[in-house]
């Protein structure tokens, strides 16, 4: 793993914190921690005071941190990464739309906020101020909206459900997501956790806290933003084939840590 690999310590921190089997660290776990990617103490412990004052992390006690208010979005999002296929269901055509063209672009604040919730929930921007994805998912659609305005987006974007996109073409709308990108990175994250969970038990522990959170938390955070698009726009089996190996490659993982921090 180069440098360049490593987690910032803001997302390493969030990343142990939001685990089920950790829940809460000490400043010095978090420390010993930061030290597995050349994080230094001071930024560490920055890092973690800042997100406290942001309501991201809560201290409960002195020295000790646990996901705040504000992070339990965030953690619940990235939870939801093993429950991912269970929220499409077969696509019989319609669409899902987002109108945004009457709430304008000068407030970047929103606007950020807004493409995040995008990006998060599988739209593409079909048209300037219309974003779109297959209506695919489980959830209604109502329950998509409430997604999406949790996740940033203005309470007065306007939600369509259409059954067809007259004057458009299947090829136009399909290149709103970068399919040969998507599978190609479920086929490199397969190999990627096969590959590992093959030497993990040769390594020392260290090297094998480092790399499951190296290679975990990359293939997490492909399921947290993938689109969960159908299999006429993507190759699903692959996708699921990934969602499956990381639920066993995450069970390793979490052995790993959870003897990891007690050694902290």
């Amino acid at each position: 793993m180069t440098r360049a690999e490593f987690p910032s310590a803001k997302r390493l921190i969030l990343s142990m914190l939001a685990a089920p089997s950790i829940r809460e660290a000490e400043i010095g776990t978090l420390v010993t921690w930061g030290a597995l990617f050349d994080i230094d103490s001071a930024t560490i412990r920055v890092t973690a005071s800042r997100l406290v004052r942001q309501g991201i992390l809560t201290s409960p006690a002195r020295g000790l941190y646990r996901i705040g208010p504000q992070g339990q979005l965030l953690t619940e999002t990235a939870r939801a990464w093993v429950a991912a296929e269970q929220r499409v269901c077969g696509w019989r055509g319609d669409w899902l739309l987002v109108h945004t063209a009457h709430l304008g672009r000068s407030n970047k604040t929103a606007l950020r906020a807004r493409e995040r919730a995008f990006r998060l929930s599988g739209f593409g921007q079909w048209r300037p101020g219309l974003h779109c994805r297959p209506a695919n998912l489980v959830e209604p659609a109502a329950d998509t909206r409430q997604r999406l305005l949790k996740l940033g987006l203005e309470s007065d974007a306007i939600i369509i459900v259409a059954s067809a996109l007259p004057g458009s073409k299947p090829s136009e709308l399909s290149r709103l997501w970068p399919r040969k990108q998507l599978e190609a990175a479920y086929s490199q994250h397969i190999r990627a956790m096969q590959r590992s969970l093959k030497r993990l038990s040769a390594m020392s522990l260290p090297d094998a806290a480092r790399e499951t959170v190296q290679i975990g938390e990359a293939v997490i955070r492909q399921i947290t933003t993938d689109p969960l698009l159908p299999r006429e726009l993507t190759n699903t089996a692959r996708r699921r084939q990934m969602t499956e190996l990381m639920i066993e490659y995450d069970q390793a993982g979490r052995l790993i840590w959870e003897q990891f921090s007690e050694q902290a």
